[in-house]
């Protein structure tokens, strides 16, 4: 009778930790994404001719997310950035720096993100870029060696003791809103 019980403990711990991983929306961000449209309203170059996102765990419920790519008016410039963003009881917020112009989604059902960004110019741009999940390599040497620049500062980031440094940044602003897919 008590090994009965101490497997049934077992299998219903087993099941409450599988429903929790199923349940975490980080497991289903995390991945490669690639570029497949750029497009900016009023239409203008103020887009990427290529991209690559790269979403990692972090653990203590953060993700880093680096960019990198190439504009369409000026392909040699460099083009990377890099996020933090943290799970909390409503959703995942990206980090509150440098942020307030930048909107990101994700359709689980598709494994797409969409992220739209805000210009500062006299014709208020704003560009809307769509990436699709791919597990292929990525072989543009300059699109690589960009997204390693982006990686080292969050390998950087770890190795000062990451959850200490993010505690203090406040993620409450801009959460990522995980969309349901289009029924047409």
């Amino acid at each position: 009778m008590r090994n009965l019980l101490i497997r049934a403990g077992a299998g219903l711990l087993a099941g409450a930790f599988c429903a929790t991983a199923i349940a975490d929306p980080t497991a289903d961000i995390v991945g490669d994404y690639q570029l497949i449209s750029s497009k900016t309203v009023p239409n203008s170059k103020w887009g990427y001719a290529k991209a690559r996102v790269a979403i990692r765990s972090l653990g203590d419920n953060y993700l880093s997310i680096v960019i990198a790519c190439g504009w369409k008016d000026i392909p040699k410039s460099s083009c990377s950035d890099r996020f933090y963003a943290r799970q909390r009881e409503d959703g995942i917020y990206i980090q509150d720096v440098n942020t307030f112009g930048f909107r990101m989604y994700f359709e689980p059902a598709s494994r797409r993100l969409t992220f739209i960004s805000r210009g500062f110019d006299a014709a208020r741009s704003v560009r809307h870029e769509v990436y699709a999940a791919t597990t292929a390599p990525l072989t543009d040497p300059e699109l690589a060696r960009r997204m390693r620049r982006e990686q080292r500062y969050v390998d950087e980031d770890i190795q000062k003791n990451i959850s200490r440094k993010l505690g203090k940044e406040t993620f409450t602003e801009n959460r990522i809103e995980f969309q349901a897919p289009v029924v047409k």
